[in-house]
Parts: C-alpha cells; sequence; structure tokens
C-alpha cells in the first residue's frame, strides 16, 4: 500500500492502517527490535523512504504501522548529544511526605510500614482515603519559573513534568478527566505553565506518562467496604471502575505482558474505556503542549494496546513534522533485567518487547549510578533515576541528611551520569518538591554543586562519541574531534597510568578546569602522567583532555 503526502498536515482521517497478517507483522517487530537504530558513532540519522510511506526527506505522513513508524528514528541528534534531563514527581501524593510516589497504592495495604504511618497519622485508609489529600495539595508557593532557573543552573539539556502518575490525577487542564489540577488541589495547569518556563530557558520539554494502572488500588478495593472510599463510584474519576476482582467482565485482561480475552477468572481487567481515556489523554496532552520528549512506562504501552499505541506515535510524529520540531518518545522496559547477550556488541545491550528501538529509546530504571553495561549500547537509551540517597518523590525525613551524606550523594550523581553517557546513554533525573510548591534545601544544594561541576565538565560529556572500550579500572573515556576525555571518577594521583591510550607526540595534556600543562610520557602502550595540578579542579569526577589524532568516524 502507497500513501503520499502533498503537504506539511496530515490528518487521521486521511491516513489509511496498513493490513498485514499477525504473523507478519510479529516477524516485523522482532526484526526491528533487534535492529541498531543509532550507531556508537555516527550522523543524525534521517527518516528513510520505504514504499512511499514518507519522503526521504522526512517531510511525510506517518502511518500508524510499525513499518512506517520505525522510518522515524529513535532519536534526535538535539537528544542524543544531551547529556541529562530533570523531571519531578509531584502530586497529592507529596502531601503525606512518606514512602514516596506508591504512597497512594501502599497505604492501603494492611501490615504495611506505609499503611501503619497513614493508620496513625490520619486514621483508617477506609474512612480517611487518598482523595481527602487532594484539597491539601495548593501549591501555593510553586514557582515554575524559579525551578526551571534552578534545572537550567544544574546543567539540564531539558526538563518537564509528569502529566500523571499512577495515582490518576491528572496534572493538566483535561476535558478527560474531572480530577486534575486545574479544578481541583492547585487549580492550576501544572503541566501548561511548566512547559512554558522551560522552553523560557532555552531547553527542551519532556512530558511523562505513567497513567495506564486501573488496578493500582486493588488494595483498597479489597480493605474498603462497598460503596465506601476506593469502592464509590462517586470516586471512580480518580479510582477506576469498582469490579469483581474475581469475576470477568471487561472486554480485555492482562496476562503475563500480554493483552488477551479473558479465558478464565482473573484479577485485572482491562475496560475498553480506561483505554480510550488514556489514549486520549496522549492525544490532548501532544496537541496542547508540544512535548519534545514523551516518557512512558512499559506497563501503560502495554495497556493501551498495540492499536492505540500506534496511533498515539504516529499522531506525536506528525504533529511535530506540522511544527518543524524533532521528537521522541522513550519507554520503559517490560522485564526487570533488560540485558540480553549480543555476539555482536560484547556481553549485553538492551532490547525492548514494547515498541521497536528504531522508532523509541530505552528507558531504564533502578540501574544507577552503576550501569551493568561493558560496552556503548549501540542503540541510545536513556537511565532514570532519583538523585541516590531520595526517594522519586518528596520524602520529610530525607532532608535530615549530613555533609557527608550530601557529598556522597553529589558524587554517585556525577558518576552515574558519566557512566550513563559514555555508555550511550542518557540520564533523565527525577527530584520531589515539596507539596507548597518549594524545593527541599537539600536538592537546592546538590542540584548546585552539579552546575557546579557541569560549567567546567560537561564539554566531556556534551555532543560525544563513545569510545570502545569506554571505561579502565575507574576511568571513563568519550571522545569528540581529535580528543579523547578521560574521567576519573576516584581522585587520582600522580602518575597517574592511562592505558591504552596513545596522545599526538609533542602534544600537550591538561585537565578541565586548570591551564595546567602536564608532563606525561609513552610507555608500553600507556599514558603516563608525572605532574597533577595541586590542588585538584574541583571535588567529584577529574577529566583529562588527551589530543589522540583528529576526527574519526
Amino acid at each position: 500500500m502507497k500513501s503520499r503526502k502533498t503537504s506539511k498536515t496530515c490528518t487521521l482521517a486521511r491516513r489509511q492502517l496498513l493490513k498485514s497478517s499477525a504473523a507478519t507483522a510479529l516477524l516485523f517487530w522482532f526484526t526491528v527490535a533487534a535492529t541498531s537504530s543509532n550507531p556508537v558513532v555516527g550522523e543524525e540519522a534521517e527518516p528513510a523512504s520505504e514504499n512511499g510511506l514518507i519522503h526521504s526527506d522526512g517531510k511525510g505522513c506517518y502511518e500508524p504501522t510499525w513499518e512506517s513508524l520505525s522510518q522515524h528514528g529513535a532519536a534526535p541528534k538535539w537528544y542524543r548529544d544531551a547529556v541529562f534531563g530533570i523531571y519531578f514527581h509531584w502530586g497529592i501524593y507529596s502531601v503525606p511526605a512518606y514512602g514516596g510516589e506508591k504512597y497512594p497504592r501502599d497505604m492501603y495495604k494492611v501490615n504495611s510500614g506505609t499503611y501503619r504511618h497513614h493508620f496513625n497519622m490520619y486514621g483508617d485508609p477506609a474512612e480517611f482515603g487518598y482523595h481527602n489529600f487532594i484539597p491539601m495539595f495548593k501549591a501555593r508557593k510553586w514557582d515554575p519559573d524559579s525551578w526551571t532557573r534552578l534545572f537550567k543552573n544544574a546543567g539540564a539539556d531539558f526538563a518537564g513534568p509528569i502529566a500523571e502518575h499512577h495515582d490518576g490525577f491528572a496534572m493538566w487542564d483535561t476535558q478527560y478527566d474531572r480530577y486534575n489540577a486545574t479544578d481541583m488541589g492547585p487549580r492550576r495547569d501544572i503541566v501548561g505553565e511548566m512547559v512554558r518556563a522551560v522552553r523560557k530557558q532555552g531547553m527542551k520539554v519532556v512530558i511523562t506518562f505513567h497513567h495506564m494502572r486501573w488496578d493500582y488500588y486493588n488494595a483498597g478495593r479489597k480493605l474498603c467496604p462497598e460503596g465506601v472510599g476506593v469502592n464509590d463510584p462517586k470516586l471512580s474519576g480518580l479510582y477506576g471502575r469498582s469490579y469483581d476482582l474475581g469475576t470477568p467482565e471487561a472486554e480485555s485482561w492482562l496476562a503475563e505482558g500480554r493483552i488477551e480475552k479473558p479465558k478464565h477468572q482473573a484479577g485485572n481487567p482491562i475496560f475498553e474505556s480506561f483505554r480510550e481515556d488514556g489514549y486520549n489523554k496522549f492525544i490532548e496532552v501532544i496537541d496542547k503542549y508540544q512535548p519534545d520528549q514523551i516518557q512512558t512506562d512499559g506497563y501503560t504501552c502495554v495497556r493501551l494496546g498495540q492499536d492505540r499505541l500506534k496511533r498515539m506515535l504516529a499522531h506525536h510524529f506528525n504533529r511535530a513534522e506540522e511544527s518543524g520540531r524533532q521528537v521522541l518518545i522513550s519507554r520503559g522496559y517490560d522485564a526487570h533485567h533488560p540485558y540480553t547477550p549480543s555476539e555482536m556488541w560484547g556481553k549485553e545491550v538492551m532490547i525492548s518487547r514494547v515498541i521497536p528501538i528504531s522508532c523509541s529509546v530505552q528507558n531504564i530504571e533502578r540501574h544507577f549510578p552503576e550501569i551493568p553495561l561493558s560496552l556503548p549500547c549501540p542503540n541510545i537509551w536513556q537511565a532514570t533515576t532519583p538523585i541516590p540517597g531520595f526517594s522519586y518523590s518528596y520524602v520529610a525525613s530525607q532532608e535530615d541528611k549530613t555533609p557527608d551524606q550530601m557529598e556522597d550523594s553529589v558524587n554517585a550523581l556525577v558518576d552515574g551520569i558519566v557512566n550513563v553517557k559514555c555508555k550511550n546513554g542518557v540520564t533523565l533525573l527525577s527530584i520531589g518538591p515539596k507539596a507548597d510548591g518549594t524545593m527541599p534545601d537539600c536538592l537546592v544544594k546538590i542540584l548546585n554543586k552539579l552546575g557546579d561541576w557541569m560549567r567546567v565538565n560537561k564539554e566531556a560529556l556534551y555532543g560525544v562519541d563513545c569510545r570502545i572500550p569506554c571505561e579502565a579500572d575507574t576511568l571513563r573515556f568519550t571522545r569528540k574531534g581529535p580528543f579523547l576525555y578521560a574521567i576519573d571518577l576516584e581522585k587520582p594521583s600522580a602518575p597517574r597510568v592511562i592505558p591504552g591510550v596513545a596522545p599526538v607526540p609533542g602534544s600537550t595534556i591538561r585537565m578541565l578546569g586548570s591551564d595546567e600543562d602536564l608532563a606525561w610520557y609513552q610507555e608500553d602502550g600507556n599514558v603516563v602522567i608525572e605532574e597533577l595540578p595541586d590542588p585538584l579542579p574541583g571535588d567529584h569526577a577529574w577529566v583529562f583532555t588527551i589530543r589522540v589524532g583528529e576526527a574519526t568516524n
């Protein structure tokens, strides 16, 4: 089937879904999932022309098929050059300031620490439910411009809000959910205001989605009596439709990561109306705020369903084409260990069974600051993490950090960002503001220290190519043009041996943040730096700049 585009505007009514057999579609999907979409050292990926789906210059109409969407490419150059971005877990769950962003689920789990905390502070969760926190989330001191200035000063390349987390409370002015921050709580369009503030600072915009968790309150469904709290039909806009946990009454179910028709009783029905609302929320945010990056978790992709997922991606890509923007989507993995052996690329690479890597970026959680990759991943990827030592969202007890603990967090954060970038990744850092809209002092101090390091050393991370090998003992390597950057994660001392490096004869070696030329000599294929600046420049991850030859591809 062929589809030609004669203008940059492309409407859904003009698009035709490519039809193929299930076997053919499945074969193609696994083929593109195993294909590298962004080489370790490469050029800007341009959409290709195939079967007349889009023009060779990329100014075409993306169809809601993997064949067409895969021509988009995984990520634009601005993202591949980027070092890190910042988003924030901020919402109703920030009010209790205990247990993190999972509070709305865990408060209903009898005998859990969060349940006991809630019972002692607020009473029985069946009587004081999660919805009772909404009037307490006022954000009266929130100034989005002060946040984005902080993010920019920290060295972030992109930033943005969570549109909706697992709790089901939308943080934007939406017509699809009356439980939203414009009509309740702060009574402000958090997403809209944040997007404007981010763009004012010249950063790209990321908006994240984690909202397809219709089963998130199952513990509450078991705990609360019929018609009360989570089981109150009047509160279904927040908690979801109440249903008998043992009786199938929906069109599809989630079974081992796949959406299937019900064959037997199961505990997690996926209501068609829930999936349609989830899809409409994506489209609404794309149209209202035009994000440069959409980040979503893997379960949200699965629960949205393949048809709606592909239509959402096509809409995201086509709206960007209309406005001349370069966009991407990053998505969570669908297993706790997202690495698979690869004979071509070494011991581990990342794969996805959710969206082909040819049109998306794999997002990894819980693998920071140590990254279990021995070589750079051939595909651009993303590591999502809170600041080491902190939760994703605000927890009051975490403000009681000693100066040494704060310094440890800064050190681990810098090391993690370096580890990710030298292995062809980008870091997405989560912070947790207070419910009143202020930023905890400890986070401000950490982000300011990160900014101090970035102003001196970001040169070694931004817009670089990966080098193979990318690490040796405590050293991490990147490459830009004729220069090799050797980044030492431990405080170096002289003489410092940098293995497997051959500088251009007669060239100078320096450390970023210092104008001192360092004496060195070559020995057995290694460079030995005889003396170091005293004092060393900075307190974290020290960078040597070494001229090794002309730029290579």
